[in-house]
C-alpha cells in the first residue's frame, strides 16, 4: 500500500484534461472515522498566480500517476472553473455546505459524511 504525507500533497498542481493545470492543491480535508482523503481543496490559477477562490474537489474522481508524479481529474477547466469556490472564510466553514455542493456538482458518490 502506498502512503504519502499530507505535507508532500500539499502545493502539487491538479491537472485536468490533456494535462492542463487547474490550480494547486492548498488542503486536504480527512474523514476521522474512516482515515481516508475525501476532498482536495484547489486553488484555482488566476493571471498572477492563485485566485484567491477554493475548490472542492472530492478525492473519489482524483488520481495519482506514478508515473508523472500528478495527481488528475478527469474534467476541463471550463468545468473546473464552473465548479463550486469559496474564499477562505467560506471553506473553513460547514455552514457553506460546500462539500455537498462539489459532491452533487462532480456527480462523485455520496457515501461521504457532511464535513463539520
Amino acid at each position: 500500500m502506498p502512503l504519502t504525507r499530507s505535507k508532500d500533497i500539499l502545493g502539487e498542481d491538479l491537472l485536468g484534461e490533456k494535462g492542463g493545470k487547474l490550480g494547486t492543491i492548498a488542503e486536504t480535508f480527512v474523514d476521522l472515522d474512516t482515515g481516508r482523503i475525501e476532498f482536495l481543496v484547489v486553488e484555482g490559477t488566476g493571471m498572477l498566480g492563485g485566485s484567491g477562490r477554493y475548490h472542492p474537489v472530492p478525492w473519489s474522481i482524483v488520481h495519482y500517476d506514478p508515473m508523472a508524479k500528478t495527481y488528475q481529474a478527469d474534467i476541463s477547466k471550463d468545468r473546473f472553473k464552473a465548479s463550486p469556490s469559496y474564499d477562505r472564510t467560506q471553506i473553513a466553514s460547514a455552514d457553506y455546505a460546500w462539500d455537498e455542493q462539489s459532491i452533487r456538482y462532480y456527480d462523485a458518490p455520496s457515501d461521504i459524511a457532511p464535513v463539520t
